[in-house]
């Protein structure tokens, strides 16, 4: 398992280098977001420990800009923020966990394998293809959804997400439903994910033309809905 350590302090970073080694894991280590957005663009890690406070380009938008180009690392940003909009805000650019500074490394380990468990979830995405649904339609095999001539690609969790609302179309979905079914048993998230990635998927579809963009609705007190009319 491959990890990318981002962090400008290099006390710290020599102690995560250190002890991720010793626990058997190949680990790259940068200080600024600019090498951390070039190493993730050019090689695939199975996750990524991503300092906020970094000169230059921040760890929010070097979040952003690796989920946009579709990359599915896993994500756990590290920061000395602990208020509970900085750990949305963390959140919903696209990281999986947020730890808060100082930390044990034996707390960061754990997140980081629950995370690696992610990968061994049976994964909705690379075996189901759902029946279309008027003009969407989506093909497991390349994760590629098309509406109206139009088509994008999503990411693994995305398409998940997507295949839940059309295996389940007209019918509202809780946000506790979604993140059950998803996301429970995978560790290391927590129940906003499901705003996060909904999302998501919505810039994705609407990408697709103005009809697209209001496939998924929110249901007031309930959560969301597919309405493929």
């Amino acid at each position: 398992m491959s990890i990318l350590v981002v962090e400008d302090d290099e006390d710290i970073s020599t102690l995560l280098k250190r002890g991720f080694e010793m626990e058997g894991y190949k680990v790259e280590c940068v200080d600024t977001g600019e090498a951390a957005i070039k190493r993730a663009n050019t090689t695939p890690y199975d996750s990524i420990i991503l300092d906020i406070m970094l000169p230059g380009c921040s760890g929010l938008d070097v979040c952003r800009e690796i989920r946009e180009t579709r990359q599915d690392a896993s994500i756990i940003m590290l920061s000395a923020l602990d208020t509970v909009p900085d750990r949305i805000e963390g959140l919903k650019t696209g990281a999986d966990d947020y730890v808060v500074k100082p930390f044990a490394f034996e707390e960061l380990l754990a997140r980081v394998r629950a995370q690696a468990r992610k990968k061994h979830v049976p994964n909705k995405a690379s075996d189901t293809t759902p029946a279309p649904l008027g003009d969407l339609s989506f093909n497991a095999a390349i994760r590629k959804v098309e509406f109206e001539g139009k088509s994008v690609v999503l990411t693994e969790r995305e398409a998940n997400l997507l295949i839940l609302f059309m295996e389940n179309p007209g019918q509202p979905l809780a946000r506790e439903d979604i993140f059950k079914e998803l996301w429970a048993s995978q560790g290391g998230s927590a129940l906003n994910v499901v705003d996060v990635y909904i999302g998501y998927l919505r810039r994705k579809l609407s990408s697709l033309g103005v009809n697209a963009s209001s496939l998924i609705r929110t249901v007031r007190g309930i959560g969301f809905v597919l309405d493929p009319e």
